[in-house]
């Protein structure tokens, strides 16, 4: 399992820096290009679209290993360890199915996109590889949420953002009575 996180985060590190750069690259480009240059450079506002769909779904599988997705806990929190951790594998596990399924969507969405030849009005990509990355984001969500689901079944602390965030600002809270 450690190797397969290693793996992921080395694949999602290295996409997310390319398609973050790529497109702040063509955006920087585009607005230089508007303002002096002028030459036909059409398509960098669709290639900057297209590099921020696959930031975005590579980033949802990030956000499942690092656990900073939404989630309503308020009531959770209240009951004892065992039923709170057990409530959190239940749904671990329903998570990784509904990301599963959106896999096998994804796959059916882009290979029929595929069939249609479709491609993009300025770049003229075929719109099935920008598709892919819904792809690529779901299969890694999916393996994502199944890592977290054995870190929690296997008693793993898990990581919670909302902590990080908060220890921040453990050393300015005045300890004792003294609020001076």
């Amino acid at each position: 399992m450690k190797r397969l996180d290693s793996l992921l985060d080395k694949i999602e590190g290295t996409l997310c820096t390319l398609f973050a750069c790529v497109m702040a690259v063509a955006i920087l480009f585009q607005v230089i290009n508007r303002n002096t240059l002028q030459l036909p450079f059409t398509w960098g506002e669709e290639l900057a679209r297209y590099c921020m769909v696959w930031l975005m779904f590579i980033g949802i599988s990030v956000g499942v290993k690092k656990g900073a997705h939404i989630g309503v806990d308020a009531l959770v929190n209240l009951l004892p360890a065992k039923i709170r951790r057990m409530i959190q594998v239940v749904s671990n596990l329903l998570v990784t199915v509904i990301y599963l399924y959106l896999t096998v969507l994804s796959v059916q969405i882009t290979l029929g996109i595929r069939e249609t030849h479709q491609v993009s009005p300025a770049m003229q990509v075929p719109m099935y590889i920008v598709y892919a990355g819904l792809i690529v984001g779901m299969l890694f969500s999916t393996l994502r949420s199944i890592q977290v689901t054995v870190d929690c079944i296997s008693h793993k602390e898990l990581q919670n953002p909302d902590a990080d965030f908060a220890s921040q600002f453990t050393d300015e809270i005045p300890r004792g009575g003294d609020d001076t």
